[in-house]
């Protein structure tokens, strides 16, 4: 009991400073900025950035589990990368990854401690540490889930804007257009795949084309799609002094592979949704005639 005091004692101290931090850091910078404050002289970059302060939480998470909350001891910094890529950045940086990580911890820990003293108190003390455990597990993996979640839903989604982003793409080069610039019209469509097509153009700007087609390629959602790996080496083929190969037939027959694929998968949504339905239907027919003979058990 007088460790649990101690505890208590320790978490309520560092709730207060931190609260006193927070309002003296609100009253010091508060009227003193203008909008003006935030431009960044080309000349003197670093005298403008201000490093960011992190709370004793924060410090005390990445102490105490450096490979996990510490972007530069993390294990997994490079599938962080990785899944950032593909799933679109929903984080502008992985330092922010990790941040909203910490976020997501406190929070399934402050769960765990909720229902392991709930246990507790209800004489359950034997259950509270797996209990606790299970929540703690989950908040350390819900965000690399998160990430290949929306790496997930991104792919679907790339799928059938792909198709879209083909059929304008073909037109424009059928109407004689130039592959690069009929990439960066294709782009205004917007989408996953045409975004893809904006930065695949906006590298080639900047570097080589075998250069822009790898930086391009990391940031596929499903590195194993075909469709989108042979369009970009269909762009490789095309732009290298050696081939210079005719692009216009095989975006066609992308064109014709990913409309099979889209009606297939279309094809699948529809026989799960009938799959469930029949299910749901036949359970609430169980449970009418369930109804109408329960009060002859009743009676008997």
């Amino acid at each position: 009991m007088d460790l649990f005091i101690f505890l208590g004692a320790i978490s309520a101290a560092v709730l207060v400073f931190e609260i006193l931090t927070a309002t003296q850091a609100a009253f010091s910078t508060f009227g003193r900025r203008t909008r003006i404050d935030g431009a960044i002289v080309e000349a003197d970059k670093s005298a403008s950035v201000v490093p960011t302060r992190r709370t004793t939480w924060e410090a005390l998470l990445i102490a105490v589990l450096p490979s996990r909350f510490d972007p530069s001891k993390a294990k997994r910094g490079a599938d962080v990368v990785n899944l950032l890529r593909r799933s679109g950045y929903p984080y502008e940086t992985p330092g922010a990854f990790y941040a909203a990580a910490m976020r997501t911890f406190s929070i399934y820990l402050v769960v765990a401690g909720l229902f392991a003293g709930a246990l507790f108190f209800m004489d359950m003390v034997v259950v509270a540490p797996a209990i606790a455990a299970v929540f703690i597990f989950l908040g350390l993996r819900r965000p690399y889930a998160k990430l290949k979640v929306l790496a997930k839903k991104r792919a679907e989604a790339m799928r059938n804007n792909m198709l879209i982003g083909l059929s304008v793409f073909g037109s424009l080069l059928s109407s004689s257009v130039a592959v690069q610039d009929a990439l960066r019209q294709t782009a205004i469509i917007g989408g996953p795949f045409c975004n893809l097509l904006g930065f695949l153009v906006a590298r080639m700007e900047q570097e080589d084309i075998e250069g822009a087609i790898e930086t391009t390629r990391l940031h596929l959602p499903d590195p194993d799609d075909v469709e989108a790996n042979l369009f970009l080496q269909d762009i490789s083929d095309h732009f290298a002094a050696q081939k210079n190969r005719e692009i216009g037939p095989s975006v066609q027959a992308l064109q014709a592979a990913v409309h099979r694929l889209v009606i297939e998968s279309t094809e699948e949504r529809v026989a799960m949704v009938r799959q469930r339905a029949g299910l749901f239907g036949f359970m609430a027919v169980l449970g009418l005639v369930l109804a109408i003979i329960a009060p002859f058990f009743g009676a008997m």
